[in-house]
Parts: structure tokens; C-alpha cells; sequence
């Protein structure tokens, strides 16, 4: 197993099944959730995204229901439908996230995230400071942004796919998911 923490955030992941182990089946992450953690609403066009709380309440949004997930409790995003996840408790939640099929990319993403906020790189909220990084992991990660992050998110795959930004990629890669 492999654990990678992001020490701005205080978040955790730990990857019980990567997408190399399933041969790219699923990804299985245990994912400890900071209180007041989450990201914005978003979707993906390639996998779906399970959420089984563990520990703690978790809310998920899926399309416009909000659903407040106590332990024990899943559901599912499928592929293409809009959600988020947040964490309103005020204690940390611990849940696990599946995606089938499984993304590489998105593992990769996080790896890099959480070693870019361990080695300085990363701003207050866990965000890459650089907005090349920040390009290179929306675009990588496979998920795609609503409303005004939308916007930012085409100049931003934009950007990642110049020949300097898939150099960059390869270093961030090299670096923090080679083992």
C-alpha cells in the first residue's frame, strides 16, 4: 500500500489498488478528509466515482441532491454526472473513493499535488502555487470543471498540452509517482 499526505491541507490518501495492480480495473483510495475539505462540483467523462464513508459524515452532490453520508453509506457519481464531495462536520471524515474504470491520471494527480504541498510548492489551500502545475494536473486528472472554474479550465488545458508544460509533466511524474 502507499499513503501520500498533503501537510498544508492535512489530508490522506492511502491507494489499496491502483490502477498498474488492477490492470486497470479500479482505483481504490482510503481517503482521510480534513474538516471543512471537499473540492468543487466537477464530472468525468471516463470513470465512475464510489464513495463509501468509513468514519465521519461526508457530503456528496450529485447533480443537484445533496446527500449526507454517514458510515457505512454509499454512493455513486457515474460517468458524466456532476458532484462534489465536502466535509461540513468539523472532524475529519475518512471514506473510500473508487473509480472504475481506473485513471492512472487521476492517481498521478495526486500524487504530485501532495508532493508539490510537502516540498513548498503549494499555496495555503493545497493548490500547486505555479499555474503551469496547476494545468498539467487539471489536464491530467481527467475531470472536468462547472461554471466559472470552467473557464479557466480550457485556457488551462491549453497551456498543459505546449511542448514545455509535457516536459514539465514528465519531471513532476519522474519525480513523485515513479517508485
Amino acid at each position: 500500500m502507499e499513503k501520500i499526505i498533503n501537510p498544508i491541507i492535512g489530508e490522506e490518501i492511502i491507494f489499496h489498488t491502483t490502477s498498474k495492480q488492477s490492470s486497470g480495473e479500479k482505483t481504490l483510495m482510503e481517503v482521510t478528509l480534513s474538516p471543512k475539505g471537499g473540492n468543487p462540483l466537477h464530472y468525468h467523462k471516463r470513470f465512475s466515482e464510489k464513495f463509501t464513508v468509513i468514519n465521519g459524515e461526508l457530503n456528496v452532490q450529485i447533480g443537484k441532491s445533496l446527500n449526507k453520508l454517514k458510515e457505512g453509506d454509499t454512493i455513486t457519481a457515474n460517468i458524466n454526472e456532476r458532484h462534489r464531495f465536502f466535509n461540513t462536520s468539523g472532524k475529519i471524515t475518512k471514506f473510500y473513493c473508487e473509480l472504475v474504470p481506473a485513471s492512472e491520471g487521476f492517481e498521478n494527480v495526486l500524487r504530485i499535488g501532495f508532493g508539490l504541498a510537502r516540498d513548498g510548492f503549494a499555496a495555503k489551500n493545497g493548490l500547486p502555487k505555479s499555474i503551469r502545475h496547476m494545468a498539467i494536473s487539471m489536464n491530467m486528472g481527467e475531470g472536468y470543471f462547472i461554471g466559472l472554474f470552467s473557464i479557466f479550465e480550457k485556457i488551462f488545458r491549453m497551456l498543459a498540452k505546449t511542448e514545455k508544460s509535457k516536459k514539465i509533466e514528465t519531471e513532476l511524474i519522474k519525480k513523485y509517482c515513479i517508485h
